[in-house]
């Protein structure tokens, strides 16, 4: 891949032109913004079917020369304006073809190179123009970082999901994953001097592209929109119907994403999966879950005489930095009741509105997933209006069965699920009506319980027989790590 092959002749094959292409992407000449080779980059459909070799060996190419070419900018900055085209124009014009392949490229390389960065603050992402470029005044006083972000997250915000943009859809969200997958390369709370330039470019922008973006998450969670029929005739799936090599190994990106939150998508569920709802959900999820530490220097305020030891009477104290994204999800709002604000608990900025009886059905059908438990843990624990929704729901069997259902198969969980759902049987239990309404909500058979057969038996006695069935079991596996400890 060191080599660029010679230019190809006008009536070459595609696979020798996307060939070239690519390999004068990775290569040492460095294209400037306006060099028409972009355009013919991203217009051209990639079939190539390179083996895993050398789709290693262009990452390599390309990460040593980026330093120079700053081709990974660059190529973000014509995703962004791709994007921006393509939201000018009605229906599929070329711009969606150049904004799929752009996200798609980038992602593949952008992978590869945060997978194998040394140093702390990713600088071979190069995320900066050579002096000698003129996107100054394209980008507005913005790094680069929060120019793309800025741009992905208001196609995704503002762009509904449809047959000709699903494709497009997902190919940002899984652009998004992998830029923000910088976080694994941290401790489990990014601290004070952790660079990650994308999820913290994310945390800085506006609430109500904010709220734009968490509504169109959790819209695509609820209405699961499907793969088109057309989608496989892309130009980012190979002519035999197969997706081509570099497809593969950016779809591969998933397992370095997913490395902190495995116990996700651990699911033993026969709830057939849908590619942009779930990585709408587990966007969402790292959105609302990035906590960043910092520190904050405050005056000690004790008496002191000696004027040489003031400068040494102060102390850091660290705090978590604000996310705009968890305050969206903590004040959504139901579409079908718009409640009058009576307790003073006015909410600065726009609202994120959903129906909540569509988004609480979702959930119901989708507890088998680890996601969709941890999501419905960050709205009763965040979202007062959302849990007061579910208390007063009659038939809290649609959540509670696939609740107990799952502890009752506790041994093959993990204990990251079983917590999560019993500080929600926790949360939900604290409501005298709550408790009340289980009681007198009767099942005529539980299927899945299998020690005796349960007929006509009250929710609350089911969930009272699966939490202890709960306590006996963790007490069993106490004692024998117990017994493997000391033995």
């Amino acid at each position: 891949m060191g080599a660029v092959p010679s230019t190809p002749r006008k009536n070459a094959r595609p696979q020798d032109t996307a060939e070239y292409l690519i390999s004068t992407f990775v290569g040492e000449k460095s294209f400037p913004l306006t060099s028409d080779f972009w355009n013919k980059l991203l217009e051209l459909p990639f079939t190539l079917q390179w083996p895993n070799y050398r789709v290693r060996q262009a990452c390599e190419t390309f990460v040593k020369n980026n330093y120079n070419t700053r081709h990974l900018a660059k190529i973000l900055i014509h995703l962004v304006w791709s994007l921006q085209e393509s939201s000018t124009t009605s229906g599929v014009s070329i711009d969606y073809t150049k904004a799929i392949n752009a996200a798609y490229l980038s992602s593949v390389f952008l992978k590869y190179t945060i997978e194998n960065a040394k140093s702390e603050n990713f600088e071979e992402l190069y995320l900066c123009l050579n002096e000698d470029e003129t996107a100054v005044n394209i980008l507005r006083d913005q790094n680069i970082g929060r120019f793309v972000m800025h741009g992905i997250l208001s196609f995704i915000g503002s762009t509904d999901v449809s047959s000709q943009t699903y494709l497009l859809h997902l190919e940002l969200l899984n652009f998004v994953l992998v830029a923000m997958s910088t976080q694994l390369r941290s401790g489990p709370t990014p601290g004070p001097k952790d660079v990650h330039p994308f999820i913290d470019a994310a945390m800085g922008q506006d609430s109500a592209l904010v709220g734009l973006v968490v509504h169109r998450l959790l819209l695509n969670y609820i209405t699961r929109p499907r793969i088109p029929s057309s989608g496989a005739t892309h130009s980012i799936f190979s002519e035999d119907g197969e997706p081509g090599v570099l497809h593969k190994v950016g779809s591969a990106a998933a397992n370095f994403v997913l490395m902190p939150f495995n116990y996700f998508v651990s699911s033993s569920g026969n709830v057939s999966r849908n590619p942009l709802a779930d990585n709408s959900l587990l966007l969402l999820l790292i959105l609302i879950h990035y906590r960043k530490c910092l520190m904050m220097v405050e005056p000690i305020t004790e008496k002191c005489e000696d004027p040489l030891k003031l400068d040494s009477l102060v102390k850091e104290k660290s705090y978590f930095s604000d996310n705009p994204f968890y305050r969206a999800l903590e004040s959504a709002r139901d579409v079908e009741f718009d409640r009058v604000d009576i307790e003073g608990n006015g909410h600065n900025g726009p609202l994120v509105r959903l129906s909540f009886a569509s988004l609480f059905d979702t959930l119901g059908l989708h507890l088998a997933d680890e996601d969709s438990v941890l999501l419905l843990y960050s709205l009763v624990h965040g979202n007062s209006d959302f849990l007061e929704y579910v208390l007063v729901r009659t038939d809290l069997d649609t959540l509670l069965i696939p609740i107990l259902e799952t502890l009752y198969n506790a041994s093959r969980r993990t204990s990251n699920q079983i917590y999560m759902l019993l500080i929600i049987l926790l949360i939900l239990s604290q409501d005298s009506s709550f408790n009340a309404s289980i009681h007198k909500l009767i099942l005529p058979s539980v299927p899945w319980y299998q020690e005796r057969l349960l007929h006509n038996t009250s929710l609350g006695s089911l969930m009272v027989i699966i939490l202890i069935r709960t306590v006996k079991y963790n007490l069993s596996q106490l004692r024998v790590w117990h017994c493997y400890f000391y033995k």
